[in-house]
């Protein structure tokens, strides 16, 4: 099974190491709520808005945000 993964982590690293989230959140006129949750994967939907907001902060495109991983069950 795959699961949605947010690169967010990725992105401010290669934009800038010391970019903090509060930054990107301010920058991006997003909730830092809304952009700890991506940066953490701790998310079940994305607003579209959100997406557009941080393709365009940090001048990419939408696969360069989200991938899809392949999950393995622990449980068995």
């Amino acid at each position: 099974m795959r699961k949605m993964h947010c690169r967010l982590a990725v992105l401010m690293a290669e934009k800038n190491p010391t970019l903090s989230l509060a930054e990107v959140a301010r920058s991006s006129n997003i909730s830092y709520p809304a952009v700890y949750r991506l940066f953490t994967n701790d998310f079940k939907r994305v607003d579209t808005e959100t997406i557009e907001k941080l393709c365009d902060y940090f001048r990419c495109e939408l696969a360069d945000l989200f991938e899809l991983r392949e999950v393995t069950d622990v449980g068995s």
